[in-house]
């Protein structure tokens, strides 16, 4: 995630939609503006040095490794500055970008000339049916307010049968549903919407209706939760610019916090029904 985006700097809301409990963030409006502004002001340049080495969190590796096929055609469905793309390209996957951020596009066009990044909205992927064999999206589809079952349904179009989808969402995890219970949010907001929290059978109902057979879940990026929304947040505070703390720490709240408890994400593995 971005440096720019702070949790503690969002409203928080409980909603309902469609029998599911949820929770709404909001603070800035998510357009294509936005985004290109969240990335012009992210260091590149530091996730291209090791994206091009074919490097992936240790999170990503084991999914990729056990889900993912060597060689695979993978579409990357809101690639943002182009990391994931570039690592797994490296790695020898045939990995496209999509995104709706076009100066962002246009920019990393430019720099990578050979790698293929399109502009393009993904409730409407400019791909023929069954063009690849996985479908990736991190963290993209929480930004719209509805529209979820039409991203999926054309997450379910482009891929081959039994292609995979891995894709993530801002996870309503236990301690996020703790608060809701005690009430610690707020009830409304002026600010503009942008994020949903996701309970795990809400994103696993929304993938089954679109076709998915849902295959493994997992919650990821633990010190997210910690170090912007719990007790634990002031004590992070203290050290966030010693950087030399900052990664012991993380390490050391990854290996001791429940996962689904304080996973800030949700991943949820799927593959396309024949």
């Amino acid at each position: 995630m971005p440096d720019q985006i702070d949790l503690s700097l969002m409203d928080s809301i409980p909603i309902v939609p469609n029998g599911f409990l949820r929770l709404r963030r909001h603070w800035k409006a998510p357009t294509d503006g936005f985004w290109d502004q969240i990335w012009d002001g992210t260091s590149a340049k530091d996730y291209w040095k090791d994206a091009l080495e074919g490097r992936l969190t240790r999170d990503y590796e084991t999914l990729f490794k056990n889900y993912v096929k060597k060689g695979a055609k993978v579409l990357e469905a809101g690639c943002g500055v182009g990391q994931v793309v570039l690592a797994l390209r490296a790695r020898g996957y045939d990995c496209w970008g999509l995104d709706y951020a076009e100066k962002t596009i246009n920019s990393l066009t430019d720099i990578f000339p050979d790698t293929p990044f399109v502009h393009g909205d993904i409730r409407e992927l400019p791909f023929e049916d069954e063009s690849f064999d996985v479908y990736v999206s991190l963290g993209v589809i929480e930004h719209f307010t509805s529209g979820q079952s039409q991203i999926l349904a054309e997450a379910a179009r482009v891929l081959r049968p039994n292609g995979v989808i891995l894709i993530s969402v801002p996870a309503l995890n236990s301690y996020r549903k703790m608060r809701i219970r005690y009430k610690t949010y707020r009830e409304k907001s002026a600010l503009p919407f942008f994020e949903d929290c996701y309970s795990r059978e809400e994103l696993e109902s929304l993938l089954e209706d679109a076709g998915f057979h849902c295959k493994h879940h997992t919650y990821l990026n633990t010190p997210m939760t910690a170090m912007q929304e719990s007790p634990f947040r002031r004590l992070y505070r203290l050290v966030e610019d010693r950087r030399r703390f900052r990664g012991p720490i993380d390490r050391c709240l990854r290996w001791t916090l429940p996962k689904s408890w304080f996973g800030h994400m949700l991943m949820v593995v799927g593959e396309k029904k024949s």
